[in-house]
């Protein structure tokens, strides 16, 4: 493989958590690259929350005890913190976010008939539809009309549809149009799930997801914890009867329970992000921020909230070349190739909460020279 084609980073060392600063190669650079949005990672208060777990002897991971009805003093305070979070009675602790999608769809298995899906959504809801057993039946991105008319052309067929859709789109950022989709499932008798990996901490007024951002109160939803928590596993918001069903079916039996540093550190990071909202207004000030200025450059984006901005310029080869000039000035940005990219990728960009203004303008000054 030519060096122009290698990855970016193939053979170097790179150090420090996802956030607005990273060593790579021993040379810091600004990092717009990852998901960990609410940068928290070097917070004292999760610090402590891990080794308050290692000093009690915890495991670093253990088997799901409380699926055949026992009390679990760490994942109990995970799920009543999350619980709290999400203005729910309680929650369930995942291993993994890959888990959110398939385990709320077994929870909800005698409710529904048939799937249909958001073409872009993630992987995660592709697999939980399949395993479903239900007929699946996608629909164009983020299109409420194209959601429409699938469920009218298979209304024989489907008398009680669960429709899947990420709450937020990794690559560019769009947040689905969840209150019309809300409505749609309400008008037929259907349900709605919204994986809000990239949403939760971030969007909405208490920091819920997009569905809060988008005004629907009655959508399930779930997602990971890396992201905008920065921490490890997914979380279920959910009565405490749905948790209960949920644990007894898979995948959540046939996994661990997962680790209960991370789940200690996780019930930490959904207090700091709970009564510190100021952390999550300067990440939208900081991606606003960045939005208005690609835009003054004539770049074409997603007018989302999100603090995820992408965009492309000219080919792939292009955009290689921009990242690698980039990356010389001492900036970090992602060549995507992941959901929703395209075939010749989009340069993506995220903002976290530890970004300054000095950050971000850094970042439109070098794109201004190179553009």
């Amino acid at each position: 493989m030519s060096v122009a084609h290698r990855p970016l980073l193939a053979g170097r060392t790179v150090r420090g958590p996802e956030s607005a600063r990273l060593w790579i190669d021993e040379r810091p650079y600004v990092n717009f690259v990852g998901c960990s949005y609410l940068a928290m990672q070097t917070l004292d208060e999760l610090h402590t929350a891990a080794q308050r777990a290692i000093a009690l002897g915890h495991p670093w991971s253990q088997m799901r005890s409380g699926a055949q009805g026992a009390i679990d003093p760490v994942f109990d305070e995970l799920a009543e913190e999350g619980g709290k979070y999400f203005g729910q009675e309680t929650s369930v602790f995942l291993p993994t976010g890959y888990f959110c999608g398939p385990a709320t769809v077994a929870g909800l298995q005698a409710r529904f008939d048939a799937v249909f899906i958001d073409e872009l959504a993630h992987y995660s809801l592709y697999d939980a539809a399949t395993l479903s057993g239900c007929p699946v039946h996608v629909f164009a991105h983020a299109d409420a009309d194209a959601l429409q008319d699938a469920l009218r052309q298979q209304a024989a067929r489907a008398s009680k549809p669960l429709i899947l859709s990420d709450g937020v789109f990794a690559t560019t950022g769009r947040v689905a149009p969840l209150a019309d989709y809300a409505g749609i499932a309400s008008a037929v008798g259907g349900l709605l799930f919204v994986d809000e990996a990239h949403a939760y901490g971030v969007l909405g007024a208490n920091g819920r997801g997009a569905a809060e951002h988008c005004g629907v109160s009655d959508a399930w939803h779930a997602g990971t914890l890396s992201k905008g928590f920065c921490a490890q596993g997914g979380l279920l918001p959910c009565s405490r009867e749905f948790a209960a069903r949920v644990k007894r079916l898979p995948p959540a039996r046939g996994a661990s329970a997962g680790s209960a540093v991370s789940a200690l550190v996780a019930a930490a990071a959904m207090r700091y992000a709970r009564s510190h909202p100021q952390r999550r207004e300067h990440l939208q000030h900081m991606s606003q921020r960045l939005k208005r200025g690609l835009r003054d450059l004539g770049l074409e984006i997603v007018d989302t909230p999100a603090p995820i901005t992408a965009f492309g310029v000219g080919r792939h080869a292009d955009m290689l070349a921009l990242q690698r000039a980039l990356f010389d000035d001492g900036l970090h940005v992602a060549l995507s190739s992941y959901i929703g990219s395209g075939p010749e990728g989009m340069i993506r960009c995220a903002t976290f909460a530890d970004h300054s203004e000095h950050d971000i303008d850094l970042l439109l000054a070098a794109l201004r020279v190179r553009l």
